[in-house]
C-alpha cells in the first residue's frame, strides 16, 4: 500500500470511511448555485460502495429537498486516472492531478460553484485557497451537509451536521512559531497510523491546505491535518508542527460519520 508523508508523518491509508449522505440531487437549480465561501461544500468517500449511486454531471434543473439545504455541500470525486483543472471553463490549463492521490484514495474536490459542464473546486496545492475549474464529465458528486470548525484560541473543534452543533471536543493547536493557518479547507483522506500509539494516535485526516511556514515536513509537503494523540496531556496545549490534535477517543467519534470532503473552517 502506498504510504505518505505529511505533517502527519507517514501514515496508511484507511479501507474505509462514511459514505456521503446522498448522491441525489432533489431541489435546487444546480446550473445555477454558487456555494459561497461561508457555505460548506462537497463531500464523498473511501471508498465509494457499489450501491453508492452517482452522477457524473447534474440534470439541467436538479433540486435538494428543502430540509438539507443548510449547510449543503457537494463533492466532486475524480471517476479516471487524472483530472484536469482550467484556470476558468473552456479556459488554459492549471494542473492534471492524478487519481488515486499518493496514499491511495480517491481524488476529491470541495465544490465552491455549479455551472454549466463545469465545477468551480478548491484545488488541494498551495497557495491555500487555490480554486480552479474541472470538467463535470471526470467527477461525480455526492452531498452533504456536515461541516468543522476549528477555533484556535479557544482549543477547540465543532461538528455540525444541517446547522446544529452534533459534537464538540478540545484540541491541540500549533505552536506560535508554526502556526497553522487559518482558513476554509476541506478533508481530502482519512489515514490510520501503523501503531495506534504512534503520536498520531488512532486515526488522522489530511487537509486540503498546507502549512505557510513549513515548505517541507518529514520529507512531505507540509500538509495541514487532524489527528490523535499518544499523548493526552498535549491537548489544550499549543505543541503542534501545524496539524490540530485531538484525543484518541474523540477522533474515532468523527470516523464513521465524516465523509471526505467535508468543509474546515480554521479561525484564530
Amino acid at each position: 500500500m502506498d504510504r505518505r508523508t505529511l505533517l502527519l508523518g507517514g501514515l496508511g491509508l484507511v479501507a474505509a470511511c462514511a459514505a456521503p449522505e446522498s448522491s441525489l440531487l432533489d431541489d435546487v437549480d444546480v446550473d445555477a448555485i454558487v456555494l459561497r465561501p461561508g457555505a460548506p461544500a462537497p463531500s464523498t468517500t473511501l471508498p465509494v460502495t457499489p450501491d453508492e449511486a452517482t452522477t457524473s454531471a447534474p440534470p439541467e434543473i436538479a433540486t435538494v429537498p428543502p430540509e438539507d439545504l443548510v449547510d449543503l455541500s457537494f463533492v466532486a470525486r475524480a471517476v479516471g486516472p487524472t483530472v484536469e483543472v482550467h484556470t476558468e471553463p473552456d479556459g488554459a490549463l492549471d494542473v492534471t492531478l492524478d487519481n488515486p492521490i499518493p496514499s491511495g484514495g480517491p481524488l476529491v474536490f470541495l465544490v465552491d460553484e455549479l455551472a454549466d459542464g463545469w465545477y468551480r473546486v478548491l484545488v488541494p496545492l498551495r497557495p491555500n485557497g487555490r480554486t480552479g475549474w474541472v470538467r463535470a464529465d471526470q467527477v461525480s458528486l455526492t452531498r452533504h451537509n456536515y461541516r468543522l470548525r476549528v477555533e484556535l484560541s479557544a482549543f477547540r473543534l465543532d461538528a455540525f451536521d444541517h446547522g446544529e452543533l452534533f459534537f464538540t471536543a478540545p484540541t491541540g493547536v500549533a505552536r506560535d512559531n508554526t502556526p497553522t493557518p487559518g482558513g476554509r479547507y476541506y478533508i481530502t483522506e482519512l489515514l490510520q497510523p501503523p501503531e495506534p500509539d504512534s503520536v498520531y494516535g488512532l486515526y488522522a485526516y489530511g487537509l486540503s491546505g498546507y502549512s505557510e511556514v513549513l515548505e517541507t515536513f518529514a520529507g512531505g509537503p507540509g500538509q495541514l491535518g487532524i489527528h490523535g494523540t499518544n499523548d493526552p496531556s498535549t491537548i489544550g496545549r499549543k505543541v503542534s508542527h501545524g496539524c490540530i490534535r485531538l484525543r484518541n477517543e474523540d477522533i474515532a467519534q468523527l470516523v464513521p460519520i465524516l465523509p471526505l470532503g467535508t468543509p474546515v473552517e480554521v479561525i484564530a
